[in-house]
C-alpha cells in the first residue's frame, strides 16, 4: 500500500508541474490569457464539469462509475426552474428539491448496483438514459426560460470582481468531499472496497450500505453542479451539457484515480480540472472548434489511459481486477 501511496503523490506532483508548465506556455503565447477578464470567465466555466467530475469521484474510488451524473444535474436543474418560475411561495423549495431529486438519483443508482448486483456503467447508463427521458418529458422537450432574475445573478456574480461564485461553491464542495475521502469511516471503506472487495467483505464492511451512500453523494454533487448550471444559462435543459461526461471520465483519468477502485485523490480531480480548462480556453484563443476539442479530448483520454497502463506494467495492470472479479 505505501508503495502505491507513494507513486500516486508522485503523480500529484507531475500532475502539478504539468498544470504549471500549460499556464506559463499559454501566458508567453498568448498575450490576453492572463487577463482578468479571461480569468474570470474560466473560474465561472470550470466548476461546472469540475463539480460533475467531483461526483464521479468517489464512485469510482469505490471500483464502479456513475454516467447518469450529466442527466442527474440536468433533471435537478429542471424541478428547480420549475418551481423558481412557479412563483415566490414556491421559489424558496427549488433548492432543497434539486438536491432531493439528486440524492433519490443516486440512491435508486446505488440501489440497482448494490441490490440487483448490476455492473455499475450498465445500471447507470440505463439511469442516464432513464433520466434524459424523465427530464424530456417534464419539459417536453425546449428549455425551460424565465427563471426569475435574481437567482442567475449569483450565478454570474464574482466576490470583489475578481472570484466568480461557481468556483466559490466548486472549491466549498471539494473540500467538503476531500475531508469526507480522506479522515471518515465512509471514505476510507470506500477505498478499501475499491481496492480489494473480498478483502473489505471478511473486514466486515457493509456493502450494500456503503455503495448505496457512495452514489447517494455523487447524486447530491450532480444536483449541485445542477443548481450552478441554472444559475449560469438562467435556464435547464434536458440535454444539456452533452460534451461533459467525455471531460468528467477524462478529469478522473487524468487525475490519477485508478479505473479499478481503490485510489484517487480529490486534489488530483482539481489539478485536472484546471488542466484541463486551461487546454481548452487556449484551444479558444487558437480558434479551434468544439467538435475539435471533443476529438482532442477524446483522444488525451486513450493517450492518458495508455501511458498509465504501460508505466504500471502493461496487461498486468489488469491482471489484479481479473482476480477480484473471479473470486
Amino acid at each position: 500500500m505505501s508503495t502505491r501511496h507513494d507513486s500516486t503523490g508522485s503523480y500529484i506532483v507531475g500532475l502539478g508541474v504539468l498544470t504549471l508548465t500549460i499556464l506559463v506556455v499559454l501566458s508567453v503565447t498568448t498575450p490576453n490569457f492572463l487577463t482578468v477578464a479571461n480569468l474570470n470567465s474560466m473560474g465561472s466555466q470550470f466548476p461546472e464539469f469540475g463539480l460533475l467530475a467531483l461526483a464521479v469521484l468517489p464512485t469510482m474510488i469505490s471500483g464502479g462509475i456513475d454516467l447518469s451524473v450529466v442527466a442527474i444535474a440536468n433533471l435537478a436543474s429542471i424541478i428547480a426552474a420549475l418551481l423558481l418560475r412557479a412563483g415566490p411561495e414556491y421559489a424558496w423549495l427549488a433548492i432543497p428539491a434539486a438536491l432531493l431529486v439528486g440524492l433519490a438519483c443516486g440512491v435508486l443508482n446505488g440501489c440497482l448496483i448494490a441490490y440487483l448486483r448490476l455492473p455499475p456503467i450498465l445500471a447507470t447508463l440505463g439511469t442516464m438514459q432513464l433520466f434524459s427521458g424523465i427530464g424530456i418529458v417534464i419539459t417536453r422537450g425546449p428549455a425551460i426560460t424565465g427563471v426569475p432574475a435574481w437567482y442567475g445573478a449569483w450565478g454570474n456574480w464574482s466576490i470583489g470582481g475578481m472570484i466568480p461564485m461557481p468556483l466559490v461553491i466548486f472549491t466549498v464542495v471539494a473540500l467538503a468531499l476531500g475531508i469526507l475521502l480522506r479522515f471518515t469511516a465512509s471514505g476510507m471503506r470506500a477505498r478499501l472496497y475499491g481496492a480489494n472487495a473480498t478483502a473489505a467483505r471478511f473486514a466486515g464492511i457493509g456493502e450494500t450500505s456503503l455503495i448505496i451512500r457512495v452514489y447517494a453523494i455523487a447524486g447530491v454533487i450532480a444536483s449541485i453542479a445542477g443548481l450552478v448550471i441554472l444559475a449560469r444559462v438562467n435556464s435547464a435543459n434536458a440535454d444539456y451539457g452533452g460534451s461533459y461526461l467525455l471531460l468528467v471520465i477524462l478529469i478522473n483519468i487524468l487525475a490519477g484515480v485508478s479505473p479499478f477502485g481503490g485510489f484517487g485523490s480529490t486534489i488530483g480531480v482539481v489539478l485536472a480540472v484546471i488542466t484541463l480548462q486551461l487546454i481548452s480556453s487556449g484551444l479558444n484563443f487558437l480558434a479551434f472548434s468544439a467538435f475539435a476539442r471533443d476529438l482532442f479530448f477524446g483522444g488525451l483520454l486513450i493517450i492518458v489511459m495508455s501511458v498509465r497502463a504501460l508505466m504500471e506494467g502493461g496487461v498486468g495492470w489488469l491482471r489484479p481486477r481479473f482476480r477480484k472479479a473471479s473470486s
